[in-house]
């Protein structure tokens, strides 16, 4: 048996928030700019499923596995660095069972800083978390997850038995959790796949009953 959860690590974007909650639109921009410096470097089935991983996927990922030349990637880079999101915006429905579990909790993001930054104002939950922290590919160098949360680790004196992992991104904070020995939940929503995890959940109204478990 393993201890008492007592932080617990949570990743944003599909997890959370709709990563789409900032509206298709908002990400027009920098797909423009990556077409009009492909000059052929990749078909175009290729980048529209390039498009639709910049979703789910932190971008400087996407790029490398679909091979955009260095044109693609700086110009991607260039207008995804300046973009956030405009307004309020609005969590999953039971975005607020985050609020009152009572643990520690962090909030460990990836992606371009001036965006997840703004995705967090949007959404009005700084206040809920004892940390945010944004692992932002455009302020190198890029640390991780699997850093970050050995940091956390450091800072607080848990046991990573002590820990769970929340997120929907099997090679990122899935994986750093499981390389870690923490508790891992997928949040399998609409468009994520389920993958190795110690839990997989539809909605955080199943979170609660996994904290109180014995595990």
């Amino acid at each position: 048996m393993t201890r008492p959860c007592k932080a617990i690590l949570f990743d944003l974007d599909n997890c959370l928030c709709d990563a789409r909650a900032v509206g298709d639109d908002l990400f027009e921009p920098a797909f423009a700019a990556i077409r009009k410096a492909n000059r052929g470097q990749v078909p175009e089935d290729r980048l529209r499923q390039a498009f639709d991983e910049c979703w789910y996927t932190s971008f400087d990922l996407v790029a490398k596995r679909y091979r955009f030349s260095d044109g693609m990637f700086q110009a991607g880079f260039d207008v995804f660095s300046k973009l956030e999101a405009k307004g309020p915006i609005q969590g999953y429905p039971d975005l607020k069972i985050v609020k009152d579990l009572a643990a520690d909790k962090y909030l460990v993001t990836s992606g371009f800083r001036r965006l997840q930054e703004s995705k967090v104002r949007a959404l009005g939950i700084q206040d809920w978390f004892t940390r945010v922290v944004i692992d932002a590919v455009d302020a190198p160098p890029q640390r991780g997850k699997k850093a970050i949360f050995e940091e956390i680790l450091r800072e607080r004196g848990h046991a990573p038995d002590e820990m769970i992992v929340v997120g929907d991104n099997p090679l990122s904070e899935l994986a750093a959790g499981r390389q870690l020995g923490m508790q891992t939940v997928q949040t399998v929503r609409p468009g994520v796949k389920a993958a190795a995890a110690d839990f997989h959940i539809a909605s955080l109204d199943e979170l609660p009953p996994i904290l109180a478990a014995e595990r």
